[in-house]
């Protein structure tokens, strides 16, 4: 795309020169070359600026995330579960999805003084 950037401002630079005067031709330049040509490429841009500025704010979240995982804030839900998923600080859950718990566990965890 920027190859046929320059090619234009090569020809309207070379119908500049052709003009009369120096005022023409610049005026020619700026307002047949440069002028249209910024819009053209600034409104191509734009997709492009739109991914990047998404990819930087999820960037930011994710830091986000990482930095204050290790303090649940109760009103942000959603990015505590993320950091639940995405195993932060390295803990993983004592209990796992099926375990149960029964009357040795407990006496287990209470030292087994519960008898004297």
């Amino acid at each position: 795309m920027y190859i046929v950037a320059i090619a234009w401002l090569y020809v309207t630079l070379l119908m500049a020169a052709t003009e009369p005067s120096v005022v023409r031709g610049v005026l020619t330049f700026v307002f047949y070359g440069l002028g249209p040509l910024a819009l053209l490429l600034w409104l191509m841009g734009g997709p492009r600026r739109r991914r990047d500025r998404a990819r930087r704010e999820s960037a930011s979240s994710a830091e986000s995330v990482g930095q204050h995982s290790h303090q649940p804030d109760g009103g942000h839900a959603q990015a505590d579960e993320q950091g639940l998923e995405q195993g932060v600080g390295g803990r993983h859950a004592p209990v796992q999805a099926g375990d149960k718990v029964g009357h040795s566990h407990i006496e287990h965890a209470g030292g087994g003084d519960r008898h004297q």
